[in-house]
């Protein structure tokens, strides 16, 4: 036969708030139903009421759970799944600013949150943003503004650099920091640790990628309001290793390069014989203009070249696109004839003058395979061929590759007196740049004034 439900009392653990709690058992001794105490009313009420609690100012202001710091302005507490000690203040607006001092230590997070809180004061008086960014903040910011101008076609290649200096270097190390709280002391242990990544000295150019990278990001925390402009930061060391002496070819070399190259092609089948065709092509514009091989030359298009008139004398002018920008330059008057040489071996375009080509503005790579596909590893078929003929290594040493004809156009350019001035124009370059690796040719051309 089955027993009635008995009703029976427990004594229940001090940290219930409740010394007892009445429940019904069934017939096989099981808890049927509780009836609610005093207590346990209680602790379902205040359950209830914390689910509700949306707001800061809902909070518990228990003192025993709350300190209170500057007359009450800047209030501490802990939350619940963190070690860290939190902080609230309110603004001159009524807005609350509430954050995570990310200290343990009751007497460092106290120090932490009256700093901010001074700060924001301060900051809120000049109408700049309240809280200050954290290093990584800025740096992210001005890698998306980077980022956008690149997709926008307005950004320069050399943000792809600085993108990637921030994301490796800068952000790893200083991340956690916030920019006005740098010191020399930091900037002498990053660079110390960078090295160490780097596994070897860099040189100045480098250097100079990082400075410029990390001075970029100072820039956009000013324009943010983040920061004022008048506030001091360290910068960045720009001693390093002097660079090399860069590898150029001889007038003699270049001779026997191109002459090499005009029968080279010749009866070669598929993509090697084109292949070939297009450097033998590539090689003769870039020693007649001195634009970078890669983003500059592989890029352009007939729609990129025009003539240029002044002076009743007409000039041909190619617009092109490298790491620092945009620009137009002018081109050697034979290298209307390697246009013409180009032209030709395109059927859709060979039956034209070239004066009617460049007039369509057509929107075609100039180098490219027959079924319009753009050309692939020529620094492979370039070297080659130096292979071949005994000329990878220049006089110091140093491998060449078609990056290398630019040089030989900077070098034979200065030899024949061209202005550094027109000539860093010329080749998207800085005036510092040019005189850095050629500085003993600037020594050369001024012999006559010298002896």
């Amino acid at each position: 036969m089955k027993k009635t439900n008995e009703k029976q009392s427990f004594a229940l653990p001090k940290y219930y708030n409740a010394e007892t709690i009445s429940v019904l058992l069934n017939a096989n001794n099981s808890v049927s139903n509780a009836t609610d105490t005093v207590a346990v009313l209680k602790i379902k009420q205040h359950t209830k009421t914390q689910i509700q609690r949306k707001t800061i100012e809902d909070l518990d202001t228990a003192e025993e759970r709350l300190i209170h710091l500057r007359d009450s302005e800047v209030v501490m507490f802990r939350v619940k799944h963190s070690n860290y000690w939190q902080a609230r203040f309110r603004l001159y607006t009524g807005k609350w600013i509430r954050f995570s001092t990310r200290r343990r230590n009751l007497d460092d997070a106290k120090q932490i949150a009256c700093e901010k809180y001074d700060e924001a004061r301060y900051r809120e008086r000049l109408g700049f943003t309240v809280l200050v960014k954290r290093f990584d903040e800025m740096a992210k910011c001005c890698i998306s503004e980077m980022r956008r101008d690149l997709a926008a076609g307005t950004g320069k290649k050399i943000y792809t650099a600085y993108i990637a200096v921030i994301e490796t270097y800068l952000i790893p190390f200083f991340g956690q920091m916030y920019l006005t709280s740098i010191t020399s002391k930091h900037i002498a242990e990053f660079e110390v640790w960078r090295n160490t990544q780097l596994r070897r000295k860099p040189k100045v150019s480098t250097l100079l990628t990082f400075a410029t990278a990390f001075t970029r990001i100072t820039k956009t925390a000013v324009e943010q309001g983040w920061i004022s402009d008048k506030v001091p930061f360290p910068k960045l060391s720009l001693r390093g290793e002097k660079g090399q002496v860069r590898p150029a070819f001889t007038k003699t070399e270049v001779s026997l390069i191109q002459t090499q190259l005009r029968s080279r092609y010749v009866g070669v089948e598929g993509y090697t014989g084109e292949m070939r065709l297009i450097l033998r092509d590539l090689v003769d514009i870039l020693m007649l203009t001195g634009m970078r091989q890669g983003t500059e030359s592989m890029n352009l298009e007939w729609k990129h070249i025009e003539w240029y008139v002044e002076k009743d004398v007409r000039y041909l002018r190619f617009w092109v696109s490298g790491k620092t920008g945009g620009r137009w330059l002018i081109a050697k008057h034979e290298c209307a004839e390697i246009l013409k040489r180009i032209q030709a071996t395109h059927e859709n375009i060979a039956v034209m003058t070239l004066d009617e080509l460049l007039e369509m503005k057509l929107a075609q790579r100039v180098f490219r395979f027959k079924d319009g596909r753009k050309p692939f590893e020529m620094n492979k078929v370039f070297r080659r061929l130096l292979e071949e003929m005994n000329l990878v290594k220049g006089q110091a040493g140093t491998d060449r590759t078609l990056y290398s004809l630019r040089h030989t156009y900077a070098t034979q350019e200065l030899l024949a007196g061209t202005d550094i001035h027109t000539l860093a124009r010329q080749m998207g370059t800085s005036v510092v740049m040019l005189e850095r690796h050629y500085s003993k040719l600037t020594a050369t051309m001024a012999a006559e004034q010298l002896a």
